[in-house]
């Protein structure tokens, strides 16, 4: 009988496959770059279709204080739809979000990219893969079962948010801080070549060293702030070196990396100079901590001070987006249910693994609402660089995974 169901379900998918490519082609027309973040039309389209889809939609509008606050030009729009069940059952959510980053030089696409171009059984565009692939997928899936006689008791959950591509506060962190969204588990944007249960936390740290200005010609009569700052530097890499030997035991995660990202120091050439400041960024795995981290930075500029008593260096926390390592237990029904989906679809299971980068998973763990990561596209799809794209038959496969899952958890 189940069998007979999964079969039913391949079909409608495969039935619903111009639907499907035509869906992620509207979205990819419509442009959502952050920045600045234009979501007016984009949700506009949504909550029309998904409505014409039998989903009740809601388009949630961030308040204006709140836009204003972070210094944001442009309104911030969410979309909930729910697609509901008969009661009684599990709920599902799916989340995407609906921006994407800037397109770049249009020149520089074999197509435009915000055409939606179909070639080499490809679709082009900003956003192909990340992340309206993954939206139009989520969407079908639900579409595709609402299409069957199965019986559906819970009800499945599209959350389209903004922002996910500058820290996701005012998109994902917004409706579920402000109790928009409901379920008992979640699929968060992901790639179909592996499943993601662990995600690193971001730890962003300025640290400024102080010196004072002289004439090249009488150094002696200065401080060189960017050569007391070579030395934060080296006590940095030699931490990268001890983080290294400390590896995380999730597949993937590999070790807590440090980068130094900016440098900038001194006004010319031939002046000594006062101060250089760097920002550095931490990508933290689930063994560590983000105040552990802090306090190794620390210790390194106070090792610093105690061999050198002219070095000063002031250490700040890069508070715009900072999220300690996000984790779901590796016996999560949710990992089972998920796998048990793929294998119905392509006699195979996947990697169960951790990244080394974030995703809006993590407001809704924070709302105590168990997340994984996965959806069509891999990372040679050319996420965010020209070109992007979607494969189309992982766009439909893993469009059919995705049915059977809702299926399994809704039914």
């Amino acid at each position: 009988m189940n069998e007979t169901k999964t079969q039913e379900l391949f079909q409608v998918v495969e039935e619903m496959r111009p639907q499907i490519i035509t869906f992620l082609q509207s979205l990819v027309q419509i442009p959502s770059e952050n920045p600045p973040g234009n979501y007016v039309e984009i949700c506009d389209f949504l909550e029309k279709g998904l409505t014409e889809l039998g989903f009740e939609v809601q388009v949630i509008s961030v308040p204006d204080g709140l836009t204003q606050a972070a210094g944001l030009s442009t309104p911030r729009k969410n979309v909930v739809a729910i697609l509901r069940g008969s009661g009684g059952g599990r709920n599902l959510i799916f989340n995407s979000h609906l921006d994407t980053v800037p397109a770049g030089d249009p020149a520089q696409w074999d197509y435009p990219p915000f055409s939606g171009a179909i070639a080499n059984g490809r679709i082009y565009g900003r956003g192909a893969t990340d992340s309206k692939g993954r939206l139009s997928a989520y969407i079908m899936a639900a579409v595709a079962l609402a299409k069957t006689d199965i019986a559906r008791k819970g009800d499945v959950i599209i959350a389209a948010t903004c922002d996910e591509e500058t820290g996701g506060i005012l998109g994902a962190g917004y409706i579920n801080q402000n109790g928009h969204v409901h379920g008992d588990m979640v699929i968060v944007e992901g790639y179909s070549n592996h499943i993601v249960r662990a995600m690193a936390g971001v730890l962003q740290l300025k640290i400024v060293t102080e010196g004072i200005p002289a004439h090249a010609g009488y150094k002696w009569k200065g401080l060189n702030a960017v050569e007391k700052m070579a030395k934060v530097v080296q006590g940095l890499e030699k931490l990268q070196e001890e983080l290294e030997g400390e590896p995380s035991s999730i597949p993937g995660m590999k070790y807590t990396t440090v980068n130094i990202g900016t440098i900038q120091g001194g006004t010319k050439v031939n002046v000594v100079p006062a101060s250089c400041e760097i920002e550095v960024d931490f990508r933290v795995i689930p063994e560590h901590s983000l105040d552990s981290l802090y306090g190794r930075v620390e210790a390194i500029l106070q090792s610093l001070e105690l061999e050198d008593p002219t070095f000063k260096a002031k250490l700040t926390r890069i508070t715009d987006f900072q999220t300690e390592p996000t984790i779901t237990d590796e016996n999560s029904p949710l990992i089972s249910e998920l796998q048990q989906a793929v294998q119905e679809v392509t006699g195979r299971t996947l990697p169960v693994v951790g990244i080394l980068a974030q995703a809006d998973t993590r407001w809704f763990i924070q709302n105590g609402i168990p997340g994984i990561n996965f959806g069509p596209g891999t990372s040679e799809n050319s996420i965010h660089g020209f070109n992007e794209c979607m494969e189309i038959e992982d766009l439909i496969q893993t469009t059919k995974i995705l049915t059977v899952l809702t299926k399994n958890i809704v039914g």
